[in-house]
């Protein structure tokens, strides 16, 4: 009888060792996946890090182009502001000329007509 129960015993043991030796491979397999995924998800972050650190670096380039067209758009509108004042100085002397030589009775600051100005 008690041979028996060893018997019993021991196919119990031999039973739920096989159960637990199951359920450590099933866990091994599931690790291994879990490891594989876990790679190819680093693998997968370092590509998209690279990938950030050259659309950094782009995104630095365009920044430096902006700053720099900006410079050079706000030196050709100061140029543009002086050559309009410029331009505008010279219409006005113009249009002084040309009022004086069509209108020579009256003479440029003096108020004085051609016949007063030549009997100075």
């Amino acid at each position: 009888s008690s041979g028996i129960n060893a018997e019993y015993g021991l196919l119990q043991y031999e039973k739920q060792l096989s159960e637990k030796s199951g359920e450590l491979e099933h866990c091994q397999k599931r690790l291994d996946v879990i490891e594989e995924e876990v790679y190819t998800l680093r693998k997968r972050v370092e590509e998209l890090k690279k990938e950030l650190s050259t659309r950094e670096d782009e995104v630095d380039l365009r920044n430096n182009q902006v700053r720099k067209l900006q410079r050079s758009l706000d030196e050709c509108t100061e140029q543009n502001e002086v050559l309009q004042a410029q331009n505008s100085s010279l219409e006005l002397r113009l249009r002084q000329r040309t009022d004086a030589m069509f209108n020579p009775t009256q003479r440029r600051g003096t108020g004085l007509s051609d016949a007063e100005s030549e009997d100075e």
